[in-house]
């Protein structure tokens, strides 16, 4: 017979298993800022057309007019609440720097992302106005 316990933790292994494999499906793909606020301060619609993001597996690159800016890798914790993402910059701006934050997706072309500048604590709420904090929209990109 199978204890209880036993069978939960194989539904829960199961169901977040998939909840994460299905999120990281999601985040495949090229993405444009829509919207974002820093501390406080909306970033001007020119500058966030400037900004491109590609995520691929568990890496993501990021682009400012055209120039690639920022590599590393991405974990997520699907099966939190609200869902989780470590980010590890490798190469340039973010280089050694393991930023955490939490994310939404809603549907399958809005990602929202926030994060903390010092990247040491999640963040509760997604809140890009109070100080050291970032909030970012982005939309999948149109294919052309």
């Amino acid at each position: 017979m199978i204890k209880p316990s036993f069978l939960f933790i194989i539904i829960f292994t199961f169901v977040t298993t998939s909840l994460f494999a299905d999120d990281r499906k999601t985040f495949t793909g090229d993405w444009e800022v829509s919207a974002a606020i820093i501390e406080g301060n909306q970033v001007p619609a020119d500058f966030n057309k400037m900004i491109q993001l590609q995520m691929h597996g568990k890496s993501y690159a990021t682009s400012r007019m055209g120039e690639v800016v920022d590599e590393g890798t991405f974990a997520l914790v699907a099966d939190s609440k609200p869902a989780k993402i470590e980010i590890i910059g490798v190469k340039g701006e973010n280089a050694g720097k393991k930023i955490r934050g939490i994310y939404k997706l809603e549907g399958r072309d809005r990602l929202i992302i926030c994060y903390t500048l010092e990247g040491k604590v999640y963040p509760e709420t997604f809140d890009g106005k109070r100080p050291g904090m970032v909030l970012i929209t982005y939309t999948r990109k149109k294919k052309d």
